[in-house]
């Protein structure tokens, strides 16, 4: 089934690709990931907001980069940077299908990909219209000859 997430939180539109950080193969680079420091989606009121998050992952010795979504405007910095080169772009439906692949942990409240709605019922087809049924013709009467 297609996967969808929430409309994006700073374009009208979504992006038509996303970054996707295969989690398996991030070192988190030793506690200072380059992904992070090149990461400055947007600023909004004043304040630089990023896509990428580091987290703490049970059984890695660093945290590891994720990116969110619904920020991550799909510039591919951040896969360019990428020292261990497991950052890869993916086109928007592909890459929401590889998030959940690939996460190992997300942060939590992240908004994350989930399955698109079932497309609403078709229509039924139209009614005749309302009112008394047309009235029945009678043959016209021919002149008596």
């Amino acid at each position: 089934m297609p996967k969808t997430i929430a409309k994006h939180l700073f374009l009208p539109k979504n992006p038509k690709r996303l970054a996707i950080i295969d989690q398996s193969g991030c070192t988190g680079c030793a506690g200072s990931p380059a992904c992070v420091t090149f990461c400055e989606t947007v600023t909004v009121k004043d304040k630089v907001v990023d896509a990428i998050r580091v987290i703490k992952v049970p059984g890695s010795p660093f945290e590891l980069a994720y990116i969110e979504l619904d920020k991550c405007i799909g510039c591919a910095l951040c896969s360019e940077v990428c020292p261990w080169e497991t950052i890869h772009m993916f086109s928007h439906t592909e890459g929401l299908e590889k998030d959940l692949e690939w996460t190992l942990q997300a942060p939590e409240g992240v908004n994350r990909p989930q399955d698109a709605p079932p497309p609403p019922p078709a229509a039924p087809p139209a009614a005749p219209p309302a009112g008394p049924p047309p009235a029945a013709s009678s043959p016209e009467p021919t002149p008596a000859g």
